[in-house]
């Protein structure tokens, strides 16, 4: 055989052997798409070992501070003349808030009053120019005296309810709002007839129902109240905490002031009562999983998910609290848990 019959026949073989081993080590490679492990992407958080509060939930309704309630009253008989603001209305001290003319029989029992008066003095000045003349008896002298400082405190009282004038107008004693308003203009109201009713700014609180059985709630504990109608939490402290059960309801009463943050007088709240504390696991809420199996969450380790059945207790802001098999400091899966199965690899979500 030739020298190049020998050097092809050579490089046929190194050919044939090259594509031999390519498609030997193609056979048993794995297909990536039926062999190769699933891993899923999450992002992890730390379970913590906290101080966590014990709460007692309670509903109630938004109400006046009796202790800052004012209501004016009408100080004689009046006609209204003006109602100068609106219910609900915000009012600064000594702000006008109502116009009265006294009424027909007002103005006559004034008129009386200063007549008597006028009279009285009038007697005194005689009697006394009597007695000097030794005409009169001291007993006399006595008399007309009194009969005159009786005629001046009636004719005072008169003047300090506004008598004698045209036309009155009331003020506000303090910062308030306008709860109510009782009259309207040109309405005949009797003496101490109610005109309005003011609650000092500041003196507002709810009225929250009690389960009789929370016999651990007392005054002084921290509350939270959380608006039905919305707006952000408002911090209190129960200030009265009542011993009767209120017939409707069988609740017992309970309030805290508002301050200067108190929504409508009339709207409902949702208040959290804190009667203790206790150490307790919490999670973020998105770490616990819930599916026909169970609430539970996954603990990571080794890069891989393992799956952990939990106790699901209160919420706290984003936390709520489990109990369960579980170690304080332990990581779980948060994002991406709900894709989890137990034993699945995982890897870290990129930021």
């Amino acid at each position: 055989m030739s020298r190049n019959a020998v050097l092809a026949l050579i490089a046929v073989l190194v050919i044939a052997g090259g594509g031999m081993a390519l498609w030997l080590s193609r056979a048993g490679a794995p297909h990536p798409d039926v062999d190769a492990e699933p891993i899923a992407s999450i992002t992890t958080a730390v379970v913590r070992s906290e101080t966590l509060k014990d709460v007692t939930i309670v509903y109630g309704v938004v109400q006046a501070d009796p202790a800052g309630t004012t209501t004016l009253a009408a100080p004689r008989a009046v006609i209204v003349s003006r109602i100068l603001v609106l219910p609900e209305q915000t009012v600064a001290a000594g702000q006008a808030l109502i116009e009265v003319a006294s009424a027909p029989a007002a103005d006559l029992a004034y008129h009386q009053a200063a007549d008597a008066a006028d009279f009285a003095r009038k007697d005194l000045a005689r009697v006394q120019r009597l007695f000097d003349a030794h005409l009169a008896a001291s007993d006399q002298l006595n008399t007309a005296n009194k009969t005159l400082a009786d005629a001046q405190s009636a004719l005072a009282a008169q003047r300090k309810q506004g008598a004698g004038r045209e036309r009155q107008t009331m003020t506000a004693p303090a910062a308030s709002v306008v709860t109510s308003i009782a009259a309207a203009p040109g309405e005949h109201v009797a003496q101490d007839a109610p005109l309005m009713t003011l609650v000092r700014q500041g003196a507002i609180g709810v009225r929250l129902g009690l389960d009789p059985s929370a016999r651990h709630v007392t005054a002084g504990l921290p509350v939270t109240i959380h608006p039905m109608g919305g707006g952000p939490a408002i911090a209190s402290r129960l200030k009265v905490v009542g011993r009767t059960a209120e017939p409707a309801g069988r609740t017992i009463d309970t309030f805290a002031p508002l301050g200067s943050a108190a929504p409508p007088i009339g709207s409902a709240v949702e208040a959290e009562v804190a009667t203790g504390e206790h150490p307790g696991l919490t999670v973020p809420r998105a770490a616990v999983v819930f599916d026909e199996t169970g609430s539970h969450v996954f603990v990571i380790s080794g890069g891989k998910a393992r799956r952990v059945f939990v106790t699901t207790l209160r919420a706290y802001d984003d936390r709520i609290e489990v109990r369960g098999p579980l170690a304080a400091v332990a990581t779980v899966a948060v994002q991406g848990a709900y894709e989890l199965q137990d034993g699945m690899a995982v890897r870290l979500a990129r930021p």
